[in-house]
């Protein structure tokens, strides 16, 4: 992957790192490093989709409060045979970057290329029945489920078009290979694609000829990567960048006072966890990782570590959602353990070998790398009770992460951390974190619990919300009895900015922010 390093900056950077207030562009910094995934049916990171949503149009979008509203779909879809069909209308007129007309085919296909072509985002569609869906005309589509899915109108429908002729130009290359994902994503959003070296910068430029109202008032915008978080701190205090995302929690007063700086903070539907490799290794015990669970505290953590920028994860769920629904959250935190290194020895005794490394694997994020360095130290810690044990944090590049943390491989790790932004539903959360459908692709921990699984398929199939809540209820008690995944936090939307960036929206949603322009604000420089 890749492309050329480009032989200048963009127009209005005069050579220099940040953007030039007045110059019509702008120079966003984020905490994460892409994985370089711009084309929608492949990219399963929240890094790249900031930049993939400004270059391609959804059938529907989220608005502001995560509500749905029609972007390329014209009004709301048409909703037959019990909730098994939807019809969707979509506008004429709109054109990709390149001039080709955006269609109903080009609807149907980013719907259902992440099946056909195995995916990481498979379990986002798989409720689809691609064999009976179809195009009625060049403007109308029609979706049937193989299954009822009570979330489909809210979840599955905010997907971005892509160019169906231009991906499947190279469709006997790998998805994740294709230069339609990487040096060329062409879409039908108000942003296209100009530039970028990976490790360096991407470079967007406005579409003048973008079809919907209203357009950018940016017209050029550099996204880079600074992971580093006391450098990034540097930046935006020292003016040479426009904004960052992810305010670093330990500078967050030091910003939130800073006199040029605009410091933005909202909660998100995040929710962030450690995982355990369930099928190799001494993690398979439950007994194990109830063990560890007793050797760490995510509240301790928060409070050391996250402060103001962040609140508990008690459940595999964003917190929004757990209130939103009405769980109970207070029972689910009872049933984290308590801090307790002698009961975890012995819990422990007869299911590690002595000397035990458990590999700890983090994406390249700060906080997740505090996150399994707090867990190794207090691993570390249990030598005074008996225990022997040298945990191995490792950090690793995000395609190295990807590519590992799904093999079910002990040597490549005992426990994960990741993160996850969903929607308004646990199944959202669950279906892709959970189901056995999905191990290997979208999570690493194999768990093996029949009841579990099918109680979980059970929620997302009735269109009941009373029933629902029960079922997930039920599943959530289950993975925080066998310590499946250890709830962490759910880490706030942040942003600090420089006083001349206007009408700056902070979204809930986590792919989405920042996002430059919508029907109800517009960022100006």
């Amino acid at each position: 992957m890749g492309g050329a390093v480009s032989t200048s900056f963009l127009l209005g950077y005069s050579g220099q790192v940040g953007a030039q207030e007045g110059d019509g562009s702008i120079h966003i910094t984020q905490q994460v490093e892409p994985a370089q995934d711009y084309d929608p049916v492949v990219l399963n990171d929240a890094y790249s989709a900031r930049i993939a949503n400004h270059i391609y149009d959804g059938l529907y979008e989220f608005g502001p409060e995560l509500e749905i509203e029609p972007k390329v779909a014209v009004g709301e879809p048409e909703v037959e045979e019990d909730g098994m069909r939807y019809i969707v209308e979509i506008e004429d007129g709109i054109e990709f970057h390149n001039g080709d007309p955006l269609t109903a085919e080009d609807v149907l296909h980013s719907f259902t290329a992440p099946v056909e072509e195995e995916t990481d985002n498979a379990p986002t569609f798989d409720m689809i029945d691609i064999e009976a869906s179809d195009t009625i005309d060049e403007h109308t589509v029609q979706f049937d489920l193989l299954e009822p899915y009570g979330p489909f109108p809210t979840m599955t429908l905010a997907t971005n078009i892509v160019n169906m002729d231009l991906r499947l130009e190279e469709e006997d290359v790998d998805p994740a290979e294709r230069s339609y994902n990487v040096d060329d994503p062409v879409g039908s959003g108000p942003y296209q694609y100009v530039d970028h070296a990976e490790g360096e910068f991407f470079d967007m430029v406005r579409w003048d000829d973008y079809w919907d109202e209203p357009l950018p008032n940016v017209e050029e915008v550099r996204w880079v990567a600074t992971e580093d978080d006391a450098a990034r701190t540097a930046q935006i205090r020292a003016g040479d960048t426009d904004f960052i995302t992810g305010i670093p929690p330990a500078d967050y007063e030091l910003l939130d006072g800073e006199d040029g700086v605009e410091v933005y903070n909202t909660p998100s539907i995040s929710y962030f966890y450690i995982a355990f490799n369930c099928n190799d290794g001494p993690t398979q015990e439950p007994e194990v990782r109830n063990a560890i669970d007793h050797t760490f505290s995510a509240s301790a953590f928060i409070d050391d570590i996250i402060g103001e920028l962040g609140e508990n994860a008690v459940a595999p769920m964003g917190p929004s959602v757990l209130e939103e629904w009405g769980f109970p959250a207070d029972e689910y935190a009872e049933m984290e353990n308590e801090y307790d290194p002698e009961q975890a020895a012995e819990m422990m005794e007869g299911h590690v070998p002595d000397g035990w490394e458990p590999e700890l694997i983090a994406p390249p994020d700060d906080i997740r790398i505090a996150l399994m360095e707090r867990v190794a130290a207090r691993l570390g810690e249990m030598t005074q009770f008996g225990v022997d044990i040298n945990p191995q944090v490792r950090s690793l590049s995000w395609g190295e992460f990807l590519d590992r943390y799904t093999t079910g491989d002990a040597d490549d790790y005992a426990a994960y951390t990741l993160g996850w932004t969903g929607h308004n539903d646990p199944d959202a959360y669950y279906w892709a974190l959970f189901h056995e459908e999905n191990e290997g692709v979208t999570q690493g921990h194999y768990y093996d619990n029949s009841e579990f699984h099918q109680t979980i398929r059970d929620a997302r199939e009735t269109f009941d919300e009373d029933e629902r809540f029960d079922l997930y209820d039920q599943a959530t008690r289950m993975l925080l009895e066998d310590k499946v995944h250890i709830p962490a936090y759910s880490i706030h939307n942040s942003i600090a900015a420089l006083p001349h960036v206007e009408d700056l929206e902070v979204h809930p949603h986590s792919s989405i922010k920042p996002r430059l322009v919508s029907d109800h604000h517009n960022v100006d420089v």
